[in-house]
């Protein structure tokens, strides 16, 4: 149990490190130059709607130690919601499972964030129990960004609640510094 509670701390400082890295772009327009932007919608089940802000959405792709690749897809809106997507083992377009303990573990996080205050954050994690909780497909990559569709379901560790993320689209530029 706390190797799950590690586990989950670590998700939520890379979301918030996700969150800081987004809201650190040189301009707010969209665009293909390197500073993100794009668009993540989704249903939440209990929120409703999510549409991310333009200016904090994109995606990062990184290899580590010129072995395997890892691509980062995330969005937020200006209530303090997000979502954050990490693949691991990344090979480009195609479906990849959000499977806890797997080898090229990929993982989801549904953050909601209490703008007033931030030490009430809730999380809702991809990485509760063995087995798929979910997918995401990466359609189309470019030069400029990515596109795809994804669902997950999430737990909250304080709380053992559920939620359902269905109906997830994207088309993100990447993020470069």
């Amino acid at each position: 149990m706390n190797g799950f509670k590690f586990f989950k701390q670590c998700l939520l400082l890379l979301a918030l490190f996700s969150l800081t890295l987004s809201s650190c772009s040189k301009d707010d327009d969209e665009n293909a130059s390197g500073d993100g932007g794009g668009e993540m919608t989704a249903n939440i089940s209990g929120v409703g709607s999510f549409k991310s802000f333009p200016a904090s959405s994109n995606a990062v792709k990184q290899t580590i130690a010129s072995t395997s690749t890892m691509l980062v897809v995330q969005g937020t809106n200006s209530d303090g919601h997000g979502i954050t997507m990490t693949i691991m083992g990344y090979t480009g377009e195609g479906t990849y499972d959000f499977t806890f303990g797997s080898v090229n573990s990929s993982s989801a996080i549904y953050t909601k964030t209490d703008v007033n205050n931030p030490m009430d954050t809730q999380s809702w994690s991809s990485q509760y129990m063995t087995g798929s909780t979910g997918t995401i497909t990466i359609s189309e990559e470019t030069d400029q960004g990515v596109e795809g569709t994804f669902s997950f379901k999430g737990k909250n560790g304080n709380d053992d609640t559920i939620k359902t993320i269905s109906e997830g689209k994207f088309k993100v530029n990447f993020f470069s510094n």
